[in-house]
């Protein structure tokens, strides 16, 4: 049997529940519908998660605190008591990776949408080597970023910087393919993969095993997933 990247579940938490993100529209998110777990609170998915895939990680993505509209921290703490969380919370310096890192989670991610400087990101790798991992945020194959380092660069470019930074390990999140079962393989994750030596997980698309397999040819070592597990094209 072909080997497959590895299942990391995701949850997009806002306003404290769990939403079904959508080509990263991030106004039109809605609390999900899934066929393996009632309602959307933050804890009963978690749980679910954990009972039907037997995962040990989960990607949290709190969006009022990447949107800069309040947070979801009282509901990260309490899953961080259960599972091993790695945390998207618009963080934009080292202060923010510490006072993230203090709520329990085991790893923070540093995204090229929120983080301030090039220096930042360089700082936190240099101090938080193995507890956070890049994201490479894209919209239709161009970085989103705030950041002049990091404004109008293509994927391979972004990413050259980032692994310069000292970062080991990088998302590579698609956000048009966020939700949209059109399979994860775009040519920036393609370009990426070829290029550097970090440790590169996929966001965005999946359908199935097979995408896992395809990821996984690729040189992809896990795939962030939520749609593909709630629907259950992808089971146990």
């Amino acid at each position: 049997m072909k080997r497959e990247a590895r299942i990391i579940p995701v949850m997009d938490i806002m306003d404290s529940q769990v939403v079904h993100g959508v080509a990263g529209r991030r106004e039109r998110y809605e609390p999900i519908k899934s066929r393996i777990v009632e309602g959307s609170d933050p804890i009963d998915v978690a749980e679910a998660f954990r009972h039907v895939f037997n995962t040990d990680e989960i990607y949290v993505a709190d969006l009022n605190a990447i949107s800069g509209t309040g947070n979801n921290m009282s509901s990260v703490t309490e899953l961080a008591d259960r599972v091993g969380i790695l945390l998207d919370a618009g963080v934009r310096s080292q202060a923010d990776v510490e006072r993230l890192l203090g709520f329990g989670v085991s790893r923070v991610v540093i995204a090229t949408e929120t983080i301030e400087s090039l220096e930042a990101m360089r700082e936190i790798a240099e101090h938080h080597s193995e507890e956070v991992v890049g994201s490479l945020d894209l919209m239709k194959g161009k970085t989103l970023s705030s950041c002049l380092d990091f404004r109008d660069k293509g994927p391979w470019d972004a990413a050259r910087l980032m692994e310069s930074s000292g970062l080991r390990e990088l998302i590579v999140l698609e956000l048009s393919l966020v939700g949209s079962g059109k399979g994860p393989v775009h040519p920036g994750l393609i370009e990426v993969c070829r290029n550097t030596n970090m440790g590169i997980i996929s966001g965005g698309g999946v359908r199935s095993r097979e995408d896992l397999r395809e990821l996984h040819s690729l040189g992809v070592e896990a795939a962030l997933i939520a749609s593909a597990l709630h629907n259950r094209s992808i089971r146990p």
